[in-house]
């Protein structure tokens, strides 16, 4: 028997058809095993749905952009059309923080400029010198923690001065804008939520041409656009005139996984991410 093996994106409900027999549910490790159980058989990744003929596994993302496919498939996620969620109503979801990125072991990155870029960046710009806090607190979940005045870092001490009132109070996911060089495939974030939710992802708007010339991390392309927008005190971000754009994707509660955020350490802040649930699942 050929052992096969399968690397997956970030996926949280994932549909198997083996001789038309149907299962739900399987996490990456288990799709692993029927590959190696079942002789001939051929690994299809479909995006939206599952379509497969008789001796085939087609594996697909259920829960993945908020909007539907269409014939846009091939458009980078910045550029889909808007998510056709209703986002008025929503409560902070519950979500607790597994694990950081393993950030003992060497790391690729991306190398945007001329100096070459470090796992763990500090700006030496005398004016971004105040945002470097004493204490780096790591990545960190706060419960009902995006407000404005929040930090979205837990190594800098930028703040939100804009956000959108129907994002106020939702889960905050701080992150680390020293990580934002990475382009590692083993760079993860791993949280736990208890029951459905949406997942937020804030992209500084100023990634996209990077994304562009190098390619944006396969994560991403589960999101879609909002059309709403963040924006911090963040003087470099101010001077540009850039914030941050807010993409979202269903999950359907449990393990969700957030990948490398690839971006140039000269002219990009790193990602933040938020967590909310409709109001229909809210306690």
């Amino acid at each position: 028997m050929k052992a096969l093996s399968l690397c997956l994106p970030p996926a949280d409900y994932i549909v198997i058809s083996i001789d038309n027999e149907v299962r739900t549910g399987l996490k990456a490790c288990s799709i692993r095993f029927l590959l190696q159980k079942h002789n001939n058989v051929t690994a299809c990744r479909l995006p939206y749905e599952l379509s497969a003929p008789v001796g085939c596994i087609a594996l697909a993302g259920a829960f993945a952009r908020g909007a539907e496919p269409g014939p846009e498939k091939n458009v980078p996620f910045w550029q889909l059309p808007k998510a056709n969620l209703d986002l008025r109503s929503l409560s902070p979801a519950d979500v607790s923080l597994m694990t950081g990125p393993d950030t003992q072991r060497g790391l690729n990155l991306l190398q945007g400029g001329d100096v070459a870029p470090v796992a763990d960046f500090v700006p030496g710009d005398p004016e971004l010198q105040p945002f470097v806090p004493a204490q780096d607190s790591g990545y960190k979940v706060v419960q009902k923690g995006l407000n404005i005045g929040a930090v979205p870092y837990g190594d800098r001490g930028y703040k939100i001065e804009k956000l959108p009132p129907v994002f106020a109070g939702l889960t905050l996911l701080q992150t680390k804008v020293g990580h934002k060089a990475v382009a590692d495939v083993t760079y993860s974030i791993i949280v736990s939520a208890s029951k459905p939710c949406l997942v937020f992802v804030a992209l500084d708007q100023r990634v996209f041409p990077i994304y562009a010339n190098n390619g944006a991390p396969g994560w991403l392309n589960e999101y879609a656009p909002t059309g709403e927008k963040i924006k911090t005190d963040d003087p470099f971000m101010a001077r540009a005139g850039a914030e941050f754009e807010v993409f979202v994707r269903k999950s359907a509660g449990g393990r969700i996984v957030l990948g490398s955020p690839s971006m140039d350490t000269s002219s990009n802040s790193m990602y933040f991410v938020f967590f909310g649930e409709p109001k229909t699942n809210a306690q």
